[in-house]
């Protein structure tokens, strides 16, 4: 009889973990194409109310992305509650999602660019602190909502997105020990693309022009580039693993720790005395966003890898515990 219950328990335990996974992931998803469909519109209005944008085809780029993704957000957020079974079955999980949630992002990952180059004055200008012969640009946000709501969608779409693969590779049924910070990773490797960037940015726009930046602060922004393309390839690895559940525990928390000790480095070096983003911007937000992921994936792996958090796994050990003493039990009886 203890055999019989215990098989029976196994059969139903699967398909119940499986079912309640794809209904949380489903959940998120419907939160991230919300959101998406929310930062769009109120990108969309910040640029179109914002009289000071000159640059023509910047102007038509913006509109044009923020009004796409703001219709294929409405869809998904549509699909995902479910008002209409037959819209439902055809886009929640199906390669129709994946396709709209790609299409999201590659518009604005090349959007982006555009809206958060300084020289186009869309939502960062450069400015100068003028100190002998050194003019020290640096950029700041000039357009905070156009910013920080472009920022938003690329987030969301990205979020979206990466949740969408997870579930298709099969990521979120395995497991894993990182199963819950592939998001995390995500976000890491998008503060990486924006250190890079803005790296480069302030290499050729600046370290080039004669009493544009000192030597330091040139120095300093290079080691900034070097910092985000460590931490881009290490956070592309760690999350392509995690998407298909076959990240390592150790492996993940060396690469965090590493992340964390480097961005430590950058956040310091940039964001004070004489480094390049001393002014809140592009390349201020993503490095103090590096050091704060990193840390923050770093505790949680640690915690989990030294058994301290009570996540997905000590709870699969704790339900066989449990079902091997009422085994005993019914054993002994």
């Amino acid at each position: 009889m203890a055999t019989h219950s215990s098989s029976t328990g196994e059969s139903f335990s699967m398909p119940t973990t499986s079912t309640t996974s794809s209904a949380s992931s489903d959940r998120h998803r419907f939160n991230s194409w919300a959101l998406l469909f929310l930062f769009s519109t109120l990108a969309l209005t910040a640029h179109e109310t914002d009289d000071s944008n000159a640059n023509a085809g910047a102007n038509k780029l913006v509109t044009a992305v923020s009004s796409i993704t703001l219709i294929i957000s409405a869809i998904g957020s549509i699909a995902h509650l479910g008002f209409s079974g037959l819209l439902s079955s055809m886009f929640v999980g199906t390669l129709i999602e994946g396709l709209l949630a790609l299409i999201a992002l590659a518009l604005w990952a090349g959007c982006l660019p555009v809206v958060m180059d300084p020289r186009k004055g869309l939502a960062q200008m450069y400015v100068g602190k003028q100190s002998d012969e050194v003019i020290d640009y640096q950029p700041i946000i000039s357009n905070a909502n156009l910013y920080f709501c472009s920022w938003g969608a690329a987030i969301c779409v990205l979020s979206v997105f990466a949740q969408y693969v997870r579930e298709r590779l099969g990521g979120s049924s395995r497991g894993g020990s990182g199963m819950g910070y592939t998001n995390l990773w995500y976000l890491l490797g998008l503060a990486s693309v924006v250190v890079v960037i803005e790296g480069m940015r302030f290499k050729n726009q600046v370290c080039v022009i004669d009493g544009g930046a000192e030597t330091a602060t040139c120095g300093r922004n290079t080691y900034g580039l070097v910092t985000g393309i460590i931490g881009l390839i290490v956070s592309v690895i760690i999350s392509l693993f995690s998407s298909f559940g076959k990240d390592s525990a150790l492996v993940t928390t060396v690469s965090s720790f590493l992340c964390a000790i480097l961005y430590t480095i950058c956040a310091g070096l940039l964001t004070f005395d004489k480094g390049p983003a001393t002014y809140v911007g592009n390349q201020y937000l993503a490095a103090w966003s590096g050091f704060f992921l990193s840390f923050a994936i770093f505790g949680s792996v640690v915690k989990e890898f030294m058994g301290v958090a009570g996540g997905p796994t000590s709870g699969a050990s704790a339900n066989n515990d449990g079902e091997e003493d009422e085994e005993n039990e019914m054993d002994t009886i």
